[in-house]
């Protein structure tokens, strides 16, 4: 998707207005591709506490503590259904690929759940992360 706004430089001003409050910054970066994630992990690195990427619903492997103290993941994950895609009944899903019909997603499959988050430690006089913990936990529901 095109950007109506530079994430990067926009990111500069919310920082700066942050840090008039707080040393402790987190950041939800909502993004498609990994490869944007990551480059915003770097170019905030030191400057917040964490940056965690979302949007995908799928938890990537890769928490850790960046260079300059700044906690990151690439995607995080999602607290929902497990079986579904990305949350949804999957045979929605899986026809609109085959058929290449325009289809509502609003059916939320049933079965297994998880919870997927981090746990992250700051350092609050530095603002700093000086450990990250990813957290996933499967669930079987029955109805």
């Amino acid at each position: 998707m095109a950007p109506i706004q530079c994430p990067f430089l926009k990111m500069d001003e919310l920082i700066h207005e942050a840090k008039k409050r707080t040393n402790i910054i987190f950041v939800d970066f909502h993004a498609e591709a990994t490869s944007e994630k990551i480059a915003l992990g770097y170019y905030v690195d030191g400057r917040v506490s964490a940056c965690m990427g979302t949007h995908t619903h799928v938890p990537t492997a890769d928490e850790r503590i960046l260079s300059n103290g700044t906690a990151y993941q690439t995607d995080v994950g999602m607290t929902g259904p497990l079986d579904g895609v990305i949350g949804v009944q999957k045979e929605n899903v899986i026809n609109k690929f085959i058929h290449n019909i325009p289809t509502r997603f609003n059916a939320v499959e049933v079965g297994a759940s998880q919870l997927n988050a981090v746990l992250i430690h700051i350092n609050e006089k530095t603002g700093r992360a000086t450990q990250i913990e990813r957290i996933q936990i499967k669930k079987e529901i029955t109805l």
